[in-house]
């Protein structure tokens, strides 16, 4: 029997799409390569981006296509065979970054990969001695929040060191982007990657690029030759011509101008507070749930996503089966090495709440207990509406 009349999306993306958002999609749709309107509109979208992400001095520009066409559009404009890249590989997504490096015949150098180092952030001193041993590495990859461990790393201080070291640095910060502050001007970082469907709860089919002056340099030297990822495209067609280099969804460009109004009109001040609130109710209620947070601990941990170990004797598939068809709430699995091990609460955008989380975790307290386990509901309700007082 389900016990429920609405469905809640807890995942750490595709999250839930607010409904201004969704009103956004059903605007009326132009011709965008001709419209000059929507031109300003797709202008007035990337001067807001450069408010969000601090990136005055950068090139922004917003592609259709899922957030992985800029990781491999990152590496595919700078990587040239044997260029030797070290990725940060504290996670799942940290170190697929490898596998798009060799795709373009790069030379990948992996730091961070040991299965006691995915449960921290990276240490920067094993970032500088790497960076010393291998004094012609170029570029460093790095994922700001690896979403399946939950994992944030330091963006700053592997910043300050990659920059010591003159390399360039490309971020993926993809399930960051409005959740925690990215400073691109301040961390003097070369390529920044984002996506529409995490913290900004738009539809996925966006990916959100920002592009240093230095990295430009290093553009135009690999002269990549392909033609979709091709960032010189972007720059040389719009920003020189004002003309788009390939049609664009103007209706995912409409629902992502609206997310960004509502974190405008909230204060980036008050989201980021938000979400720290979010992050030590949800890291509580995990406690109070006698589970195990998978970061070693919560500053380690992202405040846009909480993960935790699967409880033994059940698997993973089937707790979240439950909790989705009993309860109406969809909580999210992993990927790679850690698939089956461990189980994540999206706590992104509009679900860093003290309603979200209490949603989520009255669900999964109920259904860990119709599963056979001792939990206090209101152990976990406490340890929600502590932080929210």
């Amino acid at each position: 029997m389900k016990l429920y009349t609405d469905r809640f999306i807890l995942t750490p993306g595709p999250t839930e799409i607010p409904h201004c958002v969704r009103m956004a999609l059903a605007r009326e749709t132009t011709n965008p390569d001709l419209d000059p309107e929507f031109l300003n509109e797709y202008n007035k979208v990337r001067g807001m981006l450069k408010d969000l992400l601090g990136a005055h001095s950068a090139s922004i520009y917003v592609m259709v296509g899922e957030a992985v066409l800029g990781l491999e559009a990152a590496v595919a404009n700078l990587v040239k065979p044997g260029c030797k890249v070290l990725v940060v590989a504290n996670g799942v997504f940290g170190e697929g970054f490898a596998d798009i490096v060799k795709a373009y015949r790069g030379i990948p150098i992996l730091v961070g990969a040991r299965d006691d180092e995915w449960r921290r952030g990276i240490e920067v001193s094993v970032i500088d001695r790497e960076l010393e041993r291998n004094k012609d590495i170029s570029i460093v990859t790095l994922v700001h929040c690896d979403t399946p461990s939950a994992i944030l790393n330091d963006l700053p201080s592997v910043a300050k060191v990659v920059k010591e070291r003159e390399a360039l640095l490309i971020v993926d910060a993809v399930s960051s982007i409005g959740g925690v502050p990215i400073e691109f001007d301040k961390n003097k970082v070369d390529v920044l990657i984002g996506g529409s469907q995490k913290v900004l709860n738009a539809p996925a089919g966006l990916t959100i690029m920002a592009i240093s002056k230095a990295a430009w340099e290093a553009i135009y030297r690999t002269n990549y030759s392909g033609l979709y990822l091709n960032l010189r495209t972007w720059m040389e067609s719009l920003d020189v011509h004002g003309v788009f280099p390939y049609t664009m969804s103007d209706v995912l460009v409409y629902a992502l101008e609206e997310a960004l109004k509502m974190l405008f009109n909230e204060g980036l001040d008050n989201v980021y507070k938000r979400h720290l609130m979010a992050r030590r109710a949800s890291w509580r209620a995990v406690e109070a749930l006698e589970l195990t947070p998978f970061p070693a601990s919560i500053n380690d941990s992202s405040p846009t996503v909480t993960a935790f170990l699967t409880p033994s004797g059940i698997s993973d598939g089937e707790l979240r089966d439950y909790v989705w068809r009993k309860y109406g709430v969809m909580l999210a699995g992993s990927w790679g090495r850690l698939q089956g091990r461990v189980i994540r609460v999206g706590h992104m955008g509009v679900q860093a709440s003290r309603a979200h989380l209490l949603i989520a975790y009255t669900a999964l307290a109920k259904a860990l207990k119709d599963l056979g386990r001792k939990v206090s509901i209101s152990k976990v309700v406490d340890a929600i509406e502590d932080e929210f007082s």
